[in-house]
């Protein structure tokens, strides 16, 4: 998980770990809790929200552990575009491909969504291409401008 270096990495750069940013200030690096649930004021995640509730559900299939290593795009000839018909997976060292009869849902968070679109061939043609990929959906913007909070940074960076 590139989470784990957000703050040794920031450290590194002169930024301090803000370790109390709930007394006022924002300034340094820190890391927050910014799912709750309005209603029970707790803290709301995949498994309150979408796993517990569908639990029962004899189609859910939870797989723990295992990686997507990329979307499965096919071209439609009629409408000129691509489409995202499944997902190619590895889990306790097997590889896997799932297809899908309606939609791919990437909810793979600010780091990993922009690197599996790039890894399917969507992207900058510039990093796709650097890696060996073939292109198939030309979007510069895929992995840009990532921001995460407002904070003023030392000068010396």
């Amino acid at each position: 998980m590139p989470h784990q270096y957000w703050h040794t990495t920031l450290n590194n750069l002169g930024v301090e770990t803000n370790s109390s940013h709930f007394s006022g200030s924002n300034l340094g690096v820190w890391t927050t809790l910014t799912s709750v649930d309005p209603k029970l004021r707790t803290r709301c995640y995949s498994a309150t929200a979408y796993y517990l509730p569908n639990s029962s559900r004899k189609n859910l299939v939870v797989l723990t552990e295992a990686v997507v290593n990329k979307v499965v795009l096919e071209k439609d000839t009629m409408q000129n575009e691509w489409i995202a018909k499944g997902v190619m997976f590895t889990s306790s060292g097997e590889g896997y491909t799932v297809r899908v009869s309606h939609e791919v849902i990437l909810s793979a968070g600010s780091v990993q969504s922009p690197q599996l679109l790039e890894l399917s061939g969507v992207g900058n043609p510039s990093v796709i291409e650097a890696a060996g990929i073939p292109l198939k959906v030309n979007s510069p913007n895929v992995g840009e401008n990532l921001q995460e909070h407002i904070s003023k940074l030392p000068s010396s960076i």
